[in-house]
């Protein structure tokens, strides 16, 4: 989930902030360009990738069987006090037009609404597999090195 603002500390913008985006530390607009979450998890060999909005929450989980043992899980959100800050300084309003701005914003992947209209988000899931966890690996060296040394 990005919210696109640092809201815990009271609407920062962030790295996923986008260009002429305002902010209560960008009062002027942001010029940085946005990148994308997805892309970045993938590239990391992220084995389970998905996107949804507290619109389409429920979507996911409908839609497909989740890997059977996820060790982590990347969750995150805005303070209820900095939602409203960012809503209000973007002209999309409250919490309610929010969540209706990520209703009209994005599209499922593959869509041909996301043919057409390029700028919507993407949302479902991207990448899903299963695959030893990085310390489950780890653990593997670490007893090949033991056995070495005795």
């Amino acid at each position: 989930m990005n919210n696109r603002i640092y809201g815990m500390t009271g609407g920062q913008f962030s790295p996923l902030s986008g260009p002429d985006i305002s902010a209560t530390t960008a009062p002027y607009r942001t010029i940085d360009k946005s990148f994308d979450v997805v892309e970045l998890a993938k590239a990391a060999g992220a084995t389970f990738v998905a996107r949804t909005t507290s619109y389409h929450a429920q979507q996911p989980r409908r839609s497909s069987k989740r890997p059977s043992r996820i060790k982590a899980l990347r969750w995150s959100k805005c303070s209820p006090s900095a939602r409203p800050i960012f809503g209000r300084k973007n002209k999309i309003g409250d919490a309610p037009d929010m969540i209706r701005w990520f209703k009209d914003h994005t599209t499922p992947i593959g869509s041909k609404a996301k043919q057409e209209h390029p700028e919507l988000i993407e949302r479902g899931i991207f990448v899903q597999h299963e695959e030893p966890e990085y310390c489950e690996k780890y653990q593997k060296i670490v007893e090949r090195a033991r056995k070495g040394r005795n």
